[in-house]
């Protein structure tokens, strides 16, 4: 959809977007396969939680190449040296940076929230609001599903900085400041009245950096669990949890 913006052709879904695609519509239809009448509430509603998570997936890709587009349109240092046009293209490619990192971790959300709900963690009763990663210490401290908790658990580690980063900078877009007006107000602090101020460039492709790992991590996350329960479909189901060794 976005990539009509730039005059782009439609996007190919290859790597990791394609994994975890292929993995979730893999569950999906395992599911739908049972006939209409035989469904439960049960299936039926992990249906629609699949169907959201590819959803959350489409947005947070899209966003994300539209970040990275009008980033590269950003060339010049000083403000006063843009464009309109560039300066337009400025501030777009933050609204979908910005787009792109919430959307990162509303997926990683919701991916804690069907683990948590599909493999009966029940980590509400450590936390009434819990996230992927809350899930992820819940299953190591008490040794739940231990193959997949190890994996989920290597490929935070191998991610970390990067994810780190941004969750910061997603806490600060949600609950404090805009991460560009932040920046704004720490040059103003630091320039003298009168100052050129000054667009760092360089920032713009270490965000975007950050953003692909992020994305990254997560596509391999949702693949990782939905290759898991098409492995194991009687892992887990309203009943609680059972070890694994």
């Amino acid at each position: 959809m976005l990539r009509a913006l730039f005059g782009d052709p439609p996007r190919v879904d290859s790597g990791p977007l394609q994994d975890a695609f292929h993995a979730i519509h893999k569950y999906m239809n395992s599911l739908t396969l049972i006939p209409s009448d035989k469904q439960t509430p049960y299936e039926r509603r992990f249906v629609i939680l699949s169907q959201s998570l590819v959803r959350a997936i489409d947005e947070m890709e899209q966003s994300q190449y539209a970040a990275v587009r009008f980033g590269q349109n950003v060339k010049q240092r000083y403000v006063d040296q843009m464009s309109r046009e560039e300066k337009d293209d400025y501030h777009r490619h933050l609204y979908f940076y910005r787009n792109a990192l919430i959307r990162l971790f509303a997926i990683l959300d919701k991916l804690g929230y069907f683990m948590n709900e599909r493999l009966a963690l029940q980590t509400e009763r450590i936390k009434s609001r819990f996230s992927y990663f809350t899930v992820l210490r819940k299953m190591h401290e008490h040794r739940l599903y231990t193959d997949l908790e190890q994996q989920l658990y290597e490929l935070k580690m191998k991610y970390k900085d990067a994810v780190a980063r941004l969750r910061n900078e997603r806490n600060m877009e949600i609950h404090t400041i805009n991460a560009d007006l932040l920046d704004d107000l720490m040059k103003a602090a630091e320039s003298k009245y009168g100052e050129r101020v000054r667009i760092d460039t360089d920032s713009i492709g270490s965000h975007i950096a950050d953003l692909e790992q992020g994305c990254e991590m997560t596509l391999r996350a949702v693949t990782i669990v939905f290759r898991y329960l098409i492995k194991h479909p009687a892992a887990a189901g309203s009943r609680p949890p059972h070890r694994q060794g």
